[in-house]
C-alpha cells in the first residue's frame, strides 16, 4: 500500500487512543474483566498486532496473544491448524494523472508484471483495456457471497486488468470476502475507494491510461483456530468469535474479541461451568476456520448446553461524513442484531434493554440470521445466542481503535453476561 495510507493509519490510531481516554476513566482498573477499561485495552492490543488476514504475521501474532490470555485465565489451550493459501501482498495502487489512488486486491490475487499494467481505462473493458466497474454497496461483502457478476464478465471479456469501485457510505475502499481457496483470477483485479469514483469515471470516459500495480506472491501457510477449555460438570457452554479479517479490524473483530476474552475470564473466575471458547481464523474466506471447528473438534449440538456467537462490529460507534470528514457519532450504529433461540427472547430483551438494535431480539427458531450465526443455527445448536452488526467502516482500513471505547463495550458485555448467567 502507498506510504500516505500507512502514515494516515498511524495518525488515526493515535487519535483513537487519545479520544477514548475520557470514556475509560469511568471505570477504575479492578478485578472485573468486563469493566470497560479492561475490554478497551484488549481492543487496542488486538488492533495493534497489525493486519489480520488469515495465515499472515498479524494472524499468527493474534494466535500467540490469545493463547497467553487464555492460559493466564486458567484454560487448557490448543491450536487447531489448517493449511491455507496466503497471498503475501507487497504493493498495490492505481496511478492516475500523477496521483496514487488507494487500492487493494480482490481475492484470489494474481500479480501484475514488474512495473504494473498501463492501458486505457474503459467502462466496457475488452481486449487491450483496463476495465472500470462500479459495484453496488454490499456486493461481495458477505459470507458465502458469489463474486460480483460484473467482475466475472470483465475478466472473461479479455480485459488486461479490472478496477472495481467499492461504494461505501463514507467513501472508503472496502475489501470483499471470497470463497475459500478460490482460484486466482486470470488477470489482476483491484478495488478502489468510492471517493475516487468521479475521477476514475472521467478518466474512463476520456479513454485515459492508468497504471495498475499489484505486487506479491502466494504461499501455503498454516492458519490456526485458538481453543480454550475449562473442564466442569455437565455439558459445555461454547463461546465463539472470529479472529481474522482484512485489515486492523478494531471494530469488526476487536470489539467482539475483547468481549469474548472478558466473558472467558469471568466464567473461569466466577463459575464452575464446563466452558469451551474458540476464536476462528479464515473468517474473510466464508468462515473457513469456524466450519473446520464445527466439523471436527466442536461438541455436537445435543452435547452442548449453549452456544454464544459473537460476530462483527458488535460494540462500535456510528460514523458519518461531516464537512467532508469522517466523524464519530455519539451513538452506536443502527444495524445491530441480537439473535436468540425462542425461549430466550424475553431474557434477551431484558438483558439488552435500552441498547439500540439489541433490545428487540430476533427469534432464531423462527428466523435466520446473518454471518456465522447462521452457520451455528443451521447445524442445530440450541439454545443459541448471537450478536452481529453492520458498520460504515466495515472491511475498511479506517476501522481503527477509535471506533469504540470502554463506554461502548461494557454494556454489550454485560448483556451477554446476564444471558449466560440466567439461561
Amino acid at each position: 500500500m502507498a506510504f500516505q495510507i500507512d502514515r494516515r493509519q498511524t495518525m488515526l490510531a493515535g487519535l483513537g487512543a487519545a479520544t477514548a481516554l475520557p470514556a475509560m476513566t469511568a471505570h477504575a482498573a479492578g478485578p472485573d474483566p468486563l469493566f470497560g477499561a479492561a475490554l478497551y485495552a484488549d481492543v487496542k492490543a488486538y488492533a495493534g498486532l497489525g493486519e489480520h488476514r488469515t495465515g499472515t504475521a498479524g494472524d499468527d501474532a493474534t494466535t500467540v496473544w490469545m493463547e497467553r490470555a487464555l492460559k493466564a485465565a486458567g484454560y487448557a489451550v490448543e491450536r487447531q491448524a489448517f493449511d491455507y493459501p496466503v497471498f503475501e501482498l507487497g504493493h498495490v495502487d492505481i496511478a492516475l494523472g500523477g496521483r496514487m489512488l488507494e487500492s487493494f486486491p480482490y481475492w484470489t490475487p494474481v500479480a501484475t508484471p514488474a512495473g504494473g499494467i498501463t492501458a486505457p481505462l474503459s467502462p466496457s473493458g475488452g481486449a487491450g483495456k483496463i476495465a472500470l466497474l462500479d459495484l453496488p454497496i454490499g456486493a461481495g461483502g458477505g459470507l458465502e457471497s458469489p463474486p460480483p457478476p460484473e467482475i466475472v464478465a470483465a475478466v472473461n471479456g479479455g480485459a488486461l486488468a479490472v478496477v472495481a469501485i467499492t461504494e461505501n457510505p463514507l467513501g472508503e475502499m472496502a475489501a470483499l470476502n471470497r470463497n475459500p481457496k478460490a482460484a486466482a483470477w486470470k488477470v489482476p483485479v483491484v478495488l478502489a475507494a468510492g471517493r475516487e469514483a468521479d475521477a476514475l469515471k472521467a478518466a474512463a470516459a476520456a479513454g485515459r491510461s492508468v497504471t495498475v500495480r499489484l505486487e506479491g506472491h502466494s504461499v501455503t501457510r498454516p492458519a490456526h483456530n485458538v481453543i480454550g477449555r475449562r473442564a466442569g460438570p455437565g455439558k459445555p457452554i461454547v463461546i465463539s468469535t472470529p479472529k481474522s479479517g482484512w485489515f486492523h479490524c478494531a471494530g469488526e473483530r476487536g470489539a467482539g474479541i475483547a468481549i469474548w476474552l472478558g466473558l472467558a475470564r469471568w466464567l473461569a473466575a466466577s463459575t464452575k461451568d464446563n466452558i469451551i471458547v474458540v476464536a476462528s481464523s479464515g473468517h474473510e474466506f466464508d468462515g473457513y476456520g469456524a466450519h473446520h471447528f464445527t466439523q471436527t473438534l466442536a461438541p455436537k449440538p445435543a452435547d452442548t448446553r449453549m452456544w454464544v456467537a459473537i460476530g462483527a462490529n458488535v460494540a462500535a460507534y456510528d460514523f458519518a461524513l461531516e464537512d467532508g470528514q469522517i466523524a464519530r457519532q455519539p451513538v452506536p450504529q443502527a444495524t445491530r442484531t441480537l439473535g436468540v433461540s425462542g425461549p430466550l427472547v424475553a431474557l434477551g430483551a431484558k438483558a439488552f434493554a435500552g441498547q439500540r438494535g439489541y433490545d428487540k431480539p430476533l427469534d432464531l427458531d423462527a428466523h435466520n440470521a446473518p454471518g456465522e450465526l447462521a452457520t451455528f443455527r443451521k447445524l442445530g445448536y440450541r439454545p443459541l445466542v448471537g450478536l452481529v452488526a453492520g458498520h460504515p467502516l466495515h472491511h475498511t482500513r479506517r476501522d481503527l481503535a477509535d471506533v469504540t471505547d470502554g463506554a461502548m463495550l461494557e454494556p454489550v458485555a454485560r448483556g451477554l453476561q446476564a444471558i449466560i448467567a440466567t439461561a
